[in-house]
């Protein structure tokens, strides 16, 4: 643990605590600190016992405003303290980078069941059409998974602008399907655009990093895998390479299940283009 934190928790022990604070000071004390840097509030109250709103308190009496400034200081804390020495090829990170590549992958891989699927697939194929939205860094899967779907026959939506994505929604209703990307899944844009799909009937199928996170609250349905993206590296990549295998499941898994259907929508879409090729 940093130990500017360190320092901070040991002087809160040093006054009186609640039963509550006990808990957590005793938590941090014995924690692998890259297991806090990756948990939501929600996360860290349920392996601790105790009220979000305690979390709040506490990360108030370190000093800081809120969970978010706190696991940030514990992620920049981590970083500094986690650097490894350059092997003199300057070639350290990469070894680093790869390992996420492949731990993002697993994580992915356990973490998809076939069950999970199988509620993916029936929402998409019962969905009228379907609305594909990111923010930010997610929007990339989001028009990808846009893109896939419409080699595949079906009627998509993938909208970037929030103000559109809203008008898009406005005239949604029970018969469609909102496919919602976000790692952290608490975008502000994100979570609204979920309470509006919602408000119109739409069923909402999201993919996160955080299956507890404020966006699942609106889900008929989430897909997630354990988070590998620090907080203080929002555009690292795994986030992305997460998304975009669960892009690769859906629409791979989708042709599994009616492979002469989408087959021929395959072949529609390579001839409608093959009169763009040199």
């Amino acid at each position: 643990m940093p130990s500017m934190i360190r320092n901070k928790i040991a002087q809160l022990r040093e006054g009186k605590l609640t039963k509550s604070q006990k808990k957590l000071v005793d938590y941090f004390d014995n924690v692998d600190l890259r297991r806090v840097i990756y948990m939501s509030i929600t996360d860290l109250a349920a392996a601790t016992d105790v009220a979000e709103a305690t979390v709040l308190r506490f990360c108030r009496s370190l000093g800081y405003n809120g969970y978010q400034e706190f696991r940030l200081n514990l992620a920049q804390g981590s970083v500094v303290a986690e650097e490894e020495p350059d092997d003199g090829r300057g070639t350290g990170y990469i070894a680093e980078i790869a390992d996420n590549y492949r731990i993002a992958m697993d994580n992915c891989r356990r973490g998809l069941t076939e069950e999970q699927l199988r509620a993916a697939f029936d929402l998409v194929l019962s969905a009228n059409t379907i609305c594909c939205f990111g923010v930010g860094h997610s929007y990339l899967a989001a028009l990808e998974l846009h893109n896939r779907f419409m080699m595949m026959g079906m009627v998509t939506f993938c909208e970037r602008d929030t103000h559109l994505q809203n008008v898009l929604l406005s005239s949604r209703g029970e018969d469609d399907l909102m496919i919602i990307f976000s790692v952290s899944g608490s975008s502000k844009d994100t979570v609204e655009a979920a309470e509006i799909a919602r408000s119109r009937g739409m069923k909402v199928l999201v993919i996160t990093c955080y299956e507890k996170s404020p966006l699942s609250k609106y889900a008929d349905l989430v897909l997630s895998a354990a988070p590998m993206d620090s907080p203080m590296q929002p555009g690292a990549m795994t986030g992305k390479v997460m998304q975009l295998f669960m892009v690769d499941a859906l629409c791979t898994g989708l042709h599994r299940v009616d492979q002469t259907r989408f087959d021929s929508y395959y072949a529609k879409s390579s001839r409608a283009t093959v009169g763009k090729l040199i």
